[in-house]
């Protein structure tokens, strides 16, 4: 059996959301953890849930980095304190459920609705029977990752991508190029607000120089990838 860590990322505006995911996973509460940065540096969340603190001057990218480096399990199931789900315990099972089945899972996500990678857009091909959709794209909001891939994320440099853009097409990339399915489950919604409070085009370069770490064959895979994202629908 895959054993699961979950984490919640959390940051000024958002805290008492994450708290109420976290309560909602109380059953999975020995799995759980939040990662958190706050402008205020004696402000802690009021949990029993166990802490990480990050630095506030660093955003998405150091929170992953920090994930990543201490997460032991099978599995790592990573959420966004800003995204709604009406039942986050069914979530966190249906997860488990999808990394348990025999089919190779490497990164899974629910739908998400308030992002430009819609599952209209992203959907590559159905599962025949199964609420399991191998898509292009997740967004890197709520998603799982198996232990392959998250070896090969802490082999990244975070440096110099302080929005973490392009974190989801690495872990993409090397799923695809590693004979690891890239799947949305269909059963399970989650919300999540549109925009950003940082600025894009900034982010967007980033993400340019953070791909450049991208092995050949890993470039290939995000370039097709890329390409039928952003089709004409």
């Amino acid at each position: 059996m895959n054993t699961l860590q979950i984490y919640i990322i959390s940051w000024v505006g958002v805290h008492e959301k994450a708290v109420e995911i976290a309560d909602a996973l109380s059953v999975f509460r020995a799995n759980t953890c939040i990662v958190y940065s706050d402008p205020d540096p004696d402000f802690s969340p009021q949990t029993d849930t166990r802490l990480i603190k990050c630095s506030n001057a660093l955003f998405w990218a150091d929170k992953f980095k920090t994930c990543i480096t201490h997460c032991s399990t099978d599995v790592m199931l990573l959420i966004h304190a800003d995204c709604q789900c009406d039942n986050w315990p069914d979530l966190v099972r249906r997860c488990v459920l999808a990394n348990a089945a025999e089919a190779p899972i490497g990164v899974w996500a629910p739908l998400i609705r308030g992002t430009y990678f819609e599952i209209e857009r992203t959907t590559i091909s159905t599962i025949p029977n199964s609420p399991l959709r191998l898509v292009a794209q997740t967004d890197g909001l709520v998603f799982s990752l198996k232990r392959p891939i998250i070896e090969r994320m802490k082999q990244a440099r975070y440096d110099n991508n302080l929005y973490g853009w392009g974190i989801d097409w690495m872990f993409i990339a090397y799923a695809f190029q590693s004979n690891l399915l890239v799947a949305v489950d269909t059963m399970v919604h989650v919300t999540h607000p549109v925009g950003a409070g940082y600025r894009t085009q900034e982010a967007y370069a980033q993400m340019q120089t953070f791909l450049g770490q991208l092995s050949v064959h890993e470039w290939l895979q995000f370039k097709v990838l890329e390409q039928y994202v952003n089709r004409p629908l």
